[in-house]
């Protein structure tokens, strides 16, 4: 049955619910090797795994310029993850405006190449886990992904190319690959607008964010023939492909609900996960 919930909510509980306690290991593996720079991934599993389990890949925001896949901002929402049963997968990715402080849309040649070099990433990351879920516990056909500003972006971004088979990536992962759903954490899509009203349907989607955002804009931004799409302009994408998505909006917030979110609505991710992946 499909289900869309549109959810406005004004203020975050500033007091999250802890997970219950699991034991869990962590491994790190090198995914990627691009020119001098090794890209790795933290594979977070309970100890108790035994069988092929869901896969959360997870990348950091930053604005494309900092950030570290060991964020601690992020391991209460990684042990949410794993309570559900879900491998968590923490990856590094190229950081493409590094020496952009301020204002990263006034450079769209820096942003459009820093989502692609991120995406690429992303993708080598799949193709990785691919080869190796035996070895590393996942169920192929129900890797998710998720991320936090940038990282939601890229995370977006790469469902969008997968489910619509645009864009020049020679490591595209093979075999029809589609996630199984994406979460995204004050993220967007930039594309290009007379794509705009051609999208295939999208993954399961649950999105996170801020009336007040002046990081990553919760609307639209049109510039000449390309545009950047924060959430709730994604919303209108969603019902014209007939997309399914949850949607939590908090008008007062800002781009804290990039990394707050995660932990305050516990429950409402774990309601998404299993409406759509978990138990299907």
């Amino acid at each position: 049955m499909k289900k869309i919930l549109i959810l406005i909510t004004f203020s975050l509980i500033l007091s999250p619910i802890k997970a219950e306690s699991i034991l869990y290991e962590r491994d790190s593996y090198c995914y990627a090797q691009k020119d001098e720079t090794a890209l790795y991934m933290d594979v977070y599993k309970r100890v108790d795994t035994i069988q092929s389990s869901p896969c959360m890949l997870f990348l950091f925001g930053g604005g494309f310029t900092v950030g570290n896949r060991r964020d601690q901002r992020y391991i209460e929402y990684f042990e949410h993850l794993l309570s559900e049963g879900i491998v968590v997968v923490a990856i590094d990715y190229r950081l493409g405006m590094v020496g952009i402080e301020n204002e990263p849309w006034r450079y769209p040649d820096a942003l459009e190449y820093s989502i692609k070099i991120g995406v690429e990433d992303l993708f080598d990351a799949v193709n990785y886990l691919q080869t190796h879920a035996e070895l590393l516990n996942i169920d192929k056909e129900k890797i998710m992904v998720s991320g936090s500003s940038a990282g939601a972006i890229i995370a977006l971004e790469s469902d969008y190319i997968l489910r619509n088979k645009c864009g020049n990536y020679e490591n595209r992962p093979q075999d029809n690959f589609k996630f199984a759903g994406v979460i995204s954490f004050s993220g967007g899509l930039y594309c290009f607008c007379e794509n705009w009203e051609t999208c295939s349907r999208c993954a399961p989607t649950l999105l996170f964010h801020g009336g007040k955002d002046r990081v990553v804009t919760p609307y639209s931004i049109v510039m000449f023939d390309e545009g950047f799409f924060g959430s709730t302009a994604l919303i209108e994408l969603f019902k014209k492909s007939d997309s399914d998505y949850y949607y939590c909006f908090y008008p007062d917030l800002g781009h804290e609900v990039s990394y707050q979110s995660m932990n305050q609505e516990q429950d409402l991710i774990s309601e998404f996960l299993h409406q759509y992946i978990l138990d299907n």
